[in-house]
């Protein structure tokens, strides 16, 4: 493996393609990671993975995740470790927490750029590195704390590598075990099932069954599950059925067998997500893929096939699971790129100025109109007048430049620095604003001074809150449900300690304690309190804050 590393980086790419690399990395990281350490924790879902990694940190268990105290079987351990190292080495800060989404982002440009550049030429290359990198999906991804970035990374080095060893030297297929190992330690059998159904479906449609048989030798099955399963194996023996009701029966065999949100289940959803996803590319991206169909039957190149199969291999997979998610098919987004990137290159070497105009400046002139109601939102006074004005300068500088020049190479690179400047412009002005109003940062700077306190919040749960406080709250309700939690059911996803406000307001006789109330909930609270004679410490940002005193 070591001589074929030197190989293949001294002799194939040549150094020229480490140092592109190397430049790629480094400034996507920094301009992933611009205005980070602005962007509060937001509830629920980034919470969950902040607070498991700082628990792993606080109590050095790094095999078993936990939450509120309590081990928790949602994802395998890989993001929570690399989240958690991030914490150790930098402390619990947004800044840490944000670290491994840039990491794994500015990854998977490196990625997507040397593998099309080896198979292809670098234009080629770039052309794909920009659609992906500056696409609306990935840049969002590259600043969320949860675990579908590096999932991404590791599901594209599988197939690329499956690709690449497919097409050239077999020793690739030693990356595609490794990549699928990590994918598996990640988020669970997702890891294996897609990539691996995509691989069979590629095999099937070149009638080479034989080649499985240099897919599965024993060393390579071997690195896998040196990978995947001591993890997996471990859990089992600790935690046994618990673990095995919980991980594979709620949170992969119920997702895929009923709807955690039924008003996502229907049929389009994911072409809505595909073309929200690739803004401002996906008009291309539809358009190519269109094409890549046209052209199945007059035998189209092997990697504009295997993209195709790849980018619908995800789609349909997700469509037929019960629970939608929009990052589900998030994966797709590489080989689309690639199969957008290809296509472009023949409109710019043709120059075809007014085509690139038609599938790519008019979806990023409606973006960028999308990116000025998201201001219009969530900002107000100068900050709002300051970000509107640069949209427009941005919009119409690009606007003006695609207009006069009949150059389509400087048309895209246009495209390409007004995606990027709109961006870092969101990264620094909306997106603290926006994580702001979905983070219980601010409840915890409220209960800071109550470190000895007992917390209920009513009829709602901050994660976000616990994660900067400290101090596992109780979730309070009108009074216990009354479902079977014996069988799966979504319920026994949250894992927060839950109390009826009855058991709460008796118990909280015996010691002080504060409860946290939305405005909407308030008077339901004071009737269900009444008697305890709560009193209003504040209130602020549509939250109340009552004391019971011991008294």
């Amino acid at each position: 493996m070591r001589n074929f590393l030197r190989e293949y980086f001294l002799t194939q790419t040549g150094y020229s393609m480490f140092v592109i690399s190397v430049a790629i990395f480094m400034a996507s990281f920094c301009c992933y990671l611009f205005f980070s350490h602005e962007l509060p924790i937001t509830d629920p879902v980034e919470a969950n993975y902040a607070l498991t990694a700082k628990e792993m940190v606080l109590t050095a268990d790094w095999l078993s995740p936990r939450i509120y105290g309590q081990v928790w079987f949602d994802k395998p351990a890989l993001f929570y470790w690399l989240t958690a190292l991030a914490f150790k080495l930098l402390g619990f800060s947004d800044l840490a927490a944000r670290i491994t989404p840039a990491f794994f982002a500015a990854l998977g440009l490196v990625l997507i750029y040397c593998f099309v550049a080896k198979l292809k030429n670098r234009s080629t290359a770039f052309l794909a590195l920009m659609i992906l990198g500056t696409s609306l999906e990935y840049g969002i991804l590259a600043k969320l704390v949860i675990t579908d970035m590096v999932f991404f990374v590791f599901n594209s080095a599988a197939l690329t590598s499956f690709y690449l060893g497919y097409t050239g030297d077999r020793r690739w297929y030693y990356g595609l075990s490794i990549s699928l190992g990590l994918a598996v330690l990640t988020k669970g059998p997702a890891g294996l099932v897609v990539p691996g159904l995509i691989i069979m479906v590629f095999l099937g449609l070149e009638r080479n069954w034989a080649e499985l048989k240099n897919l599965f030798t024993g060393k390579r099955m071997l690195l896998f599950a040196i990978i995947s399963v001591p993890w997996y194996f471990l859990m089992i023996r600790l935690y046994g059925y618990n673990f095995l009701t919980s991980f594979l029966g709620v949170h992969n065999f119920l997702r895929a067998t009923v709807a955690e949100h039924p008003k996502d289940n229907v049929s389009y959803y994911y072409f809505a997500i595909f073309m929200l996803s690739l803004l401002p590319w996906s008009f291309l991206a539809l358009k190519a893929l269109w094409q890549g169909w046209r052209s199945w039957r007059r035998q189209p190149a092997l990697l504009e096939r295997f993209c195709f199969i790849w980018t619908a291999g995800y789609f349909v997979f997700y469509s037929f699971m019960a629970t939608k998610y929009v990052t589900y098919t998030f994966p797709l987004v590489f080989p689309a790129a690639i199969l957008s990137a290809l296509y472009l290159e023949k409109l710019v070497r043709q120059g075809h100025t007014q085509a690139v105009f038609r599938w790519i400046g008019l979806p990023f002139a409606f973006l960028m109109l999308g990116y000025l109601g998201v201001a219009a939102r969530y900002l107000e006074g100068v900050q709002l007048a300051g970000t509107v004005t640069m949209l427009l300068l941005i919009l119409a500088m690009v606007v003006w430049t695609v207009c006069k020049s009949s150059l389509p190479w400087r048309s895209l690179k246009t495209l390409f620095l007004g995606q990027l400047a709109a961006y870092l412009l969101l990264s620094g002005m909306v997106f603290p604003v926006i994580t702001d109003s979905r983070s219980g940062k601010a409840i915890a700077e409220q209960l800071a001074e109550k470190k000895d306190y007992r917390i209920g919040m009513y009829q709602f749960y901050s994660t976000s809150a616990v994660f900067y406080s400290g101090q596992v709250a109780v979730k309070l309700q009108p009074q216990r449900s009354t479902e079977n939690l014996d069988r799966l059911d979504w319920s026994s996803k949250y894992t927060m300690p839950i109390q009826t406000i009855a058991e709460f307001v008796r118990q909280a006789a015996l010691e002080e304690t504060v409860v946290v109330v939305q405005d909407k909930n308030k008077e339901e609270f004071l009737t269900a309190a009444q008697g305890l004679m709560p009193k209003l410490l504040s209130r602020s940002e549509g939250l109340s804050y009552y004391y019971f005193s011991q008294e």
